[in-house]
């Protein structure tokens, strides 16, 4: 019966716990907030031949990172976002990013802008200063980066055509015209 009791008790804990993180999570994520802005897929190219590929995925303030560069090395990181809307230019804290050997990274200080579907940060890089202008800075990660949410389709960009139904003959041998299809022997 004790043990019962203190399973139980436990069980009330954690879900009491897990309520309360879940509300902390989101207290910030009001209908106008750039918060509620954030939330969703993001990707960018970043680097200095703009090689490297960042995906965002956004959840509250919990961020996951899935950074591939183009020698085919993928590395995951996890951590949060802390935002100051107030301040001018509004800042960014990248807080608390851990990656796979689950060693912390140091704060990354940085600024931003949301414009519809493109969010641009610029990072103050590891132990910098936070930027005061969206001007790419000296160090390790102080530059500037140009996210475009994923999912959704800009008006002003038309979207891509379709492969498949767009090869030409020359592109395409076995196709001469539309709908007529050669066979090979």
């Amino acid at each position: 019966m004790k043990v019962k009791y203190i399973l139980l008790t436990l069980v009330a804990v954690t879900a009491s716990l897990a309520s309360i993180s879940a509300v902390a999570g989101t207290e910030s994520l009001t209908k106008d907030s750039d918060m509620s802005r954030l939330q969703g897929r993001w990707t960018a190219r970043a680097g200095a031949r703009r090689e490297i590929r960042v995906t965002l995925d956004i959840q509250g303030r919990r961020v996951d990172a899935d950074i591939a560069t183009p020698q085919g090395v993928r590395i995951r990181v996890r951590g949060e976002l802390k935002l100051d809307e107030k301040s001018s230019p509004r800042s960014l804290d990248w807080i608390k990013f851990m990656g796979a050997d689950q060693q912390e990274f140091p704060p990354i200080p940085a600024i931003y802008k949301i414009d519809r579907d493109t969010l641009t940060v610029c990072n103050g890089g590891l132990n910098g200063p936070r930027p005061r202008e969206f001007k790419a800075g000296d160090g390790v990660l102080a530059e500037v980066v140009v996210f475009q949410r994923l999912g959704t389709a800009s008006p002003d960009k038309p979207k891509p055509p379709n492969r498949s139904t767009n090869l030409t003959p020359a592109a395409n041998p076995l196709q001469t015209a539309p709908g007529v299809v050669k066979s090979r022997r």
